[in-house]
């Protein structure tokens, strides 16, 4: 790393170290005293609640992600201009493009570093902090929870382990169920590459059924169909959302959706979203800052700044134009999304010949 590209990128860490703690920290309050209530009704200590906001705390980084290393990109120039260093930077013959490399670099790197990073972490803290919403504050019963990504369920005389597919168990794949007696003996079990609900009954797909009556010898088969003793709102607390899950796991369940016939949108939604939002940083700054650095003299900076907060809006409401249009089936969300991305980022380098930079 060149020397300028350091000395550029010094507010820039600077900025972020402040904005972050700043933009959670007023999340956190906001979210501290809505919760309030709730943890008073379930007579809960008021101090618990700082566990469920611990727990939400990668959801909410995940969310303020892309404003906040924008804005931290649009606040270090202002710190640059307002020192001069910004024009003195130009009148050594740097281009604008040449100034905005270093943060368009950086930010790219951190927000993919952080879109893997948090593939790990934040389906499992999304997941305990909803474990906690419905079981604590709303006193469900715990009767199926999610472990590993792994649905592990206790019923009256049966055990089930399988991998949630959808946000209820009404499919499922690698299950494991087992059927015991009163003493805790095996009577029947059952392991299954899918499984799925529909009228009543269980239907397992592709495996192998052993039961006391026949002496445990194994038997394969295609399908296999039976009432269980459960259904699937009887299974889990927490209903298993996309966000909820990791993202080779969002994929697999596309795949299992879109060969069993199901709608697969939402899920191709959140696999786009978990990808491109992080990304969103860079597009932002190709869009936002062209502005700020097109302005000339001190006088010109509360201009330039607003100018780029408003193009940083927009790219926002773009973004969440499209992904909406995702959503609903419009479009393509891993075509839409990405897309969103690029007419972006084409939009801010038409900027930078607007504002002459």
């Amino acid at each position: 790393m060149k020397i300028y590209q350091r000395y550029l990128l010094k507010p820039y860490f600077y900025f972020l170290c402040l904005i972050f703690p700043v933009f959670v920290g007023i999340y956190n309050l906001v979210e501290f005293f809505d919760k309030l209530d709730n943890i008073t009704h379930a007579k809960l200590p008021w101090y618990s609640l700082f566990e469920y906001l611990f727990y939400r705390l990668p959801e909410i980084i995940f969310d303020l992600w892309p404003i906040c290393l924008a804005l931290g990109g649009l606040l270090s120039f202002v710190f640059l201009a307002r020192g001069g260093e910004l024009l003195a930077f130009r009148s050594l013959g740097f281009s604008a493009k040449k100034l905005a490399f270093p943060y368009i670099v950086a930010a790219f790197l951190l927000s993919l570093a952080f879109v893997v990073t948090s593939d790990f972490f934040l389906p499992q803290a999304a997941y305990k902090a909803r474990f906690f919403w419905e079981t604590k504050v709303l006193k469900k019963d715990p009767k199926g929870v999610i472990i590993k990504g792994k649905l592990h369920f206790r019923g009256v005389d049966s055990f089930l382990i399988a991998q949630v597919l959808t946000s209820s168990v009404n499919y499922l794949r690698d299950v494991t169920y087992a059927k015991i007696d009163n003493k805790g003996l095996p009577i029947r079990i059952i392991w299954a590459k899918e499984a799925f609900y529909r009228k009543g009954l269980w239907h397992f797909k592709n495996g192998i059924i052993k039961e006391r009556a026949d002496k445990f010898a194994p038997k394969w088969f295609k399908e296999y169909s039976m009432r269980l003793e459960f259904d699937p709102d009887t299974v889990l607390t927490v209903k298993k959302t996309p966000r909820l899950h990791q993202l080779y796991e969002l994929w697999q369940q596309r795949q299992f959706l879109k060969q069993a016939g199901l709608p697969y949108t939402l899920t191709e939604s959140e696999i786009a979203y978990r990808l491109c939002w992080p990304l969103l940083t860079v597009p932002l700054l190709i869009f936002s800052l062209p502005a700020l650095i097109g302005q000339r003299g001190r006088h010109a900076l509360g201009k330039g700044l607003t100018l780029s907060v408003i193009f940083l809006m927009l790219g926002l409401l773009f973004f969440l134009v499209m992904k909406h249009l995702g959503d609903k089936g419009i479009a393509s969300p891993l075509l839409v999304q990405p897309l969103s991305l690029l007419v972006i980022s084409l939009a801010g380098f038409v900027n930078f010949r607007v504002f002459r930079v």
